[in-house]
């Protein structure tokens, strides 16, 4: 289950690995009721009732919204942080790039424009407690407990506090300070949320760790009562098995042990999107993907190299940042329910970046919208046609859509389908823009990629956007599952802890240095599968894998994780000299290494799995009736005739076409061709630009 801004997405797989999805729009004020409908509608897909399915299942994944929402929407819990004495306004300072942390890049350089974001603990609500352990994990000053807790639990009596979030100095060199605070806590406050900075994020960065920290408090008390009222209904409709939690490292979680640290839910279902890519890129021998997942609210993109999703260090959310391995997933304001509207200032047409979400949704779903969205604009040109919307169970009025367009025409002094033709010009060159900059940050070249389309609205623009980017090879993951690929990689994701150490150590590699290398790695490793035996696995099922991260000496804006070879070995830190050096070169050139300065290790990474041993599917033969025929607006070219397909084609396609799958339609433009693949994926090749403008 996948809870998204317009729609929930439910997907059923078999131990074959044939699957079958189900989509029921996202229910805001009540997700739980979403879940329900959808599970329910899956039910029906498979010829059973919805207690007869649940009893039958074996595995029971879910991605949510809700903690990303609480923040935004500012509907977290009164939190309050506990901090060292003298370190109490870390939020408060923040870093020098706080007004603009993860604002588009428009927005940047806009100063009058900028703000700093708005606290998120309770006012006031601050606590210094006199202790103090330094760098290296010595008890500098005792922490006095029993006098800490009386001051925290009044802190939270006089702030009315549903969390206490604790974030004490050097806390991830030695926690035993917060350890204490948080034992105490138990018996002294059982009803508040505790966040521990040593359990959410035992990095350093004292700033970064507070956020996470803080962050954890806020929306901890609104996920964990939504996955118990989840956990709740589902039990009472059938289900045995314990639940799953989408992380958004990409890992599976109970949700017991997901509700402790809810901060990883955040942005879980599009970690379910690039989890799915990597698993199925593997399956389709493609060893570099571009991964975008467009639906009804934003675009998702993420890369998968050499057969394993991106990660990324840090996260931002509503302008605070904070560290926490997470696939890397970046997203922008161009899903199908994005908003166009003229712009006063410039006279312009603007795409974005409000939606209109599944309340009221675009003006076609005939739910009370009025204005214009990129959705109104695919049924205004015959892109999406009204009666085939998800195979026919949710008509969409073409009129409705084509009087929202009128009116913002009549502002731009467009025909109707030129100004719809430019929503999808902008909308697409948005996307592209976002996928430039992703592969070739990273010194890629976004030619060298395949690109995956999923979401709902995803195939129906790739054409579009993979164009503007300069790939020319577009795959469809599982055909009309890739509307539902994200909770697709939910049901088969493995089960994943990340466990991280601070260690700094200075290359060579040697003698000491070999043996604390060789100890770190043992330590991390240790730690990550004792975190899975906690979380309810057993260890004879897992795999572990370790990566070092390294810079050259005090470059700290920049580090490269690289692998580890296990079991360590006497040839280990020279393999970690030499990757390092190895993807140095690749990633800023053959003369930006530095020949004078140190290389060092600040920190080790383990990962440690069960897999989920969900098959990929085999291929599924379809019967389709024969193409029909109807007239399309095609961006650039006007009016014309189109074949429609209905279902996955047999053999190629030729375009212009429509295939119109049951939760989504591809759209092939004049020179191009789809074509089936060989475990149910459509291949879309795009003509080269000379190609396309004969």
């Amino acid at each position: 289950m996948d809870i998204g801004g317009t729609f929930t997405d439910c997907v059923l797989v078999d131990q074959q690995g044939d699957h079958r999805a189900a989509k029921a729009l996202s229910t805001k004020d009540d997700p739980v009721s979403g879940v329900m409908t959808g599970l329910e509608r899956l039910a029906d897909s498979a010829g059973i009732d919805l207690p007869t399915l649940l009893a039958r299942t074996s595995r029971f994944g879910h991605g949510t919204t809700i903690g990303t929402n609480a923040v935004l929407e500012r509907q977290g819990a009164r939190v309050g942080l506990v901090a060292t004495a003298g370190h109490g306004d870390a939020l408060t300072i923040m870093r020098g790039s706080g007004r603009v942390a993860g604002r588009p890049i428009e927005d940047v350089f806009s100063v009058q424009g900028s703000r700093l974001p708005e606290p998120i603990t309770a006012p006031g609500a601050v606590l210094e407690v006199h202790e103090r352990i330094d760098a290296s994990g010595a008890v500098v000053v005792a922490l006095d407990t029993e006098t800490a807790v009386q001051d925290i639990t009044r802190l939270i009596a006089e702030h009315r506090l549903d969390s206490i979030a604790i974030a004490l100095l050097w806390s991830f060199a030695d926690a035993k300070h917060e350890q204490a605070l948080v034992e105490a806590l138990a018996g002294a406050a059982p009803d508040v949320f505790v966040s521990s900075s040593a359990v959410v994020s035992p990095r350093l960065g004292e700033y970064e760790r507070t956020v996470a920290t803080v962050m954890n408090g806020y929306v901890g008390p609104v996920c964990s009562r939504y996955l118990g009222r989840l956990a709740e209904r589902l039990g009472a409709a059938g289900l045995t098995e314990p639940m799953l939690v989408m992380q958004s490292n990409g890992g599976m979680l109970p949700a017991t042990a997901a509700a402790a640290t809810p901060l990883g839910t955040i942005d879980s279902g599009p970690a379910g999107g690039l989890t799915a890519v990597a698993t199925l890129a593997r399956t389709y021998r493609h060893d570099r993907v571009v991964a975008t997942d467009m639906g009804g609210t934003s675009f998702d993109i993420g890369l998968v190299i050499d057969g394993k999703p991106v990660m990324a260090e840090e996260n931002v959310i509503d302008q605070y940042t904070y560290r926490l391995p997470r696939l890397d997933v970046r997203s922008t304001a161009c899903g199908g329910g994005t908003l166009a509207r003229f712009d006063e200032a410039t006279g312009g047409l603007r795409v974005g970046p409000h939606s209109a979400g599944s309340q009221p949704g675009p003006a076609c779903y005939g739910r009370g919208g009025a204005e214009p969205t990129v959705t109104d604009a695919d049924v205004v040109l015959g892109l999406l046609r009204p009666e085939a919307f998800l195979g026919g169970r949710m008509p969409l009025d073409r009129q409705a859509a084509i009087v929202a367009m009128s009116g913002l025409a009549t502002q731009l002094g467009l025909s109707v389908e030129d100004t719809a033709a430019g929503v999808l010009e902008i909308n697409n060159m948005r996307a592209a823009s976002l996928i430039r900059q992703q592969t070739l940050e990273r010194g890629h070249d976004p030619r060298d990629y395949v690109l995956y389309a999923y979401g709902g609205a995803g195939p129906v623009h790739a054409f579009g956007y993979a164009a503007e980017s300069g790939v020319r090879e577009v795959v469809i993951p599982l055909g009309n599952g890739a509307s539902t690929l994200s909770a697709y990689g939910i049901a088969s994701g493995d089960v994943v802890v990340y466990r991280e150490l601070e260690r700094g150590l200075l290359a060579p590699f040697e003698g000491a240095r070999a043996e604390a290398l060789a100890g770190a790695v043992a330590e991390v490793e240790a730690a990550a599968r004792a975190d899975l035996r906690a979380a309810g696995m057993d260890d004879r099922d897992v795999v572990v894998e370790v990566e070092a991260l390294l810079r050259f000496r005090e470059q700290l804006m920049h580090r490269l994780e690289i692998p580890i070879v296990l079991p360590v070995g006497p040839d280990t830190g020279a393999h970690l000299l030499a990757g390092f050096d190895s993807e140095y070169v690749r990633r800023y050139g053959s003369g930006g290494t530095a020949m004078f300065e140190s290389v060092e290790v600040f920190a080790f990474r383990a990962r440690a799995s069960v897999a989920a041993g969900v098959p990929t599917p085999e291929p599924v033969g379809e019967h389709t009736p024969p193409p029909e025929t109807t007239e399309v607006y095609w961006p650039g070219r006007g009016w014309t005739a189109t074949d429609v397909h209905r279902g996955a084609p047999a053999g190629s396609v030729s375009g212009p076409a429509l295939v119109e799958l049951t939760h989504t339609t591809i759209a092939v433009p004049l020179g191009a061709s789809l074509a089936p693949g060989s475990r149910n994926e459509l291949r879309l090749q795009l003509p080269t630009p000379k190609e396309s403008s004969r």
